[in-house]
């Protein structure tokens, strides 16, 4: 059970590479189509920077699950620097390190914008004039 455990932990960890790391918490696109076009290019580059953290692995002699995502990102993103050495942050192994699960920050206490930001500001402006 607790290595069942272990494996759901990394695929929430890779979730999160996914949704924070690479900024997939909000898509863009409005279609349908846009959105499959957009969490297509997700994957790609997810798939890229996994095998940039294969080969740093490698040449680092240690496991993938070790190197970090947010430098394998950060070094494709420099333009894969191809002559330099392929060095990344490895981080250790911290196998009874446990974390509460709550938000560091909370929420900001503004309502969502439901309507176009023109009619808000016109709103906005009646409510100075009135008053």
């Amino acid at each position: 059970m607790a290595a069942l455990y272990g494996e759901r932990w990394k695929v929430e960890t890779y979730l999160s590479h996914l949704k924070t790391g690479m900024g997939m918490d909000i898509l863009h696109c409005r279609s349908v189509t846009g959105v499959l076009k957009e969490m297509a290019v997700y994957a790609i580059v997810y798939n890229l920077v996994r095998l940039v953290m294969i080969k740093a692995a490698g040449e680092q002699r240690t496991s993938v699950g070790s190197v970090s995502f947010v430098d394998a990102l950060r070094w494709l993103a420099q333009g894969c620097q191809a002559l330099a050495p392929l060095r990344l942050t490895i981080y250790p192994r911290r196998p009874h390190r446990y974390e509460p699960r709550v938000r560091k920050r909370r929420p900001k206490q503004f309502p969502l914008m439901k309507r176009p930001r023109c009619e808000l500001r016109q709103q906005l402006l009646r409510k100075t004039v009135a008053a």
